[in-house]
């Protein structure tokens, strides 16, 4: 994890290329649901399971990538584009 190989959020570890992958899906999910998108649908569109889906969304509502309003997630100061 110190170098950076890692990235570990709620006991579950993430490579950071999956943590980037993750984010660039989320931002695709937000361009056509631009009020937020739940758990659900970030679960489905990663084709993981509730386990790990929380854990990655965590992590990026701490990095900026995503915020978390309510029950959904929304677009932060860091969600990829292009």
């Amino acid at each position: 994890m110190r170098r950076g190989l890692v990235v570990e959020r709620d006991g579950c570890y993430f490579t950071p290329s999956a943590v980037a992958e993750a984010g660039r899906r989320v931002a695709r999910l937000l361009e056509t649901s631009p009020d937020g998108v739940t758990v659900a649908q970030v679960r489905d569109a990663l084709g993981t399971t509730r386990k790990h889906a929380l854990p990655l969304l965590a992590h990026l509502d701490a990095t900026g990538v995503t915020r978390r309003r309510g029950d959904v997630r929304i677009g932060g100061p860091r969600l990829p584009t292009g």
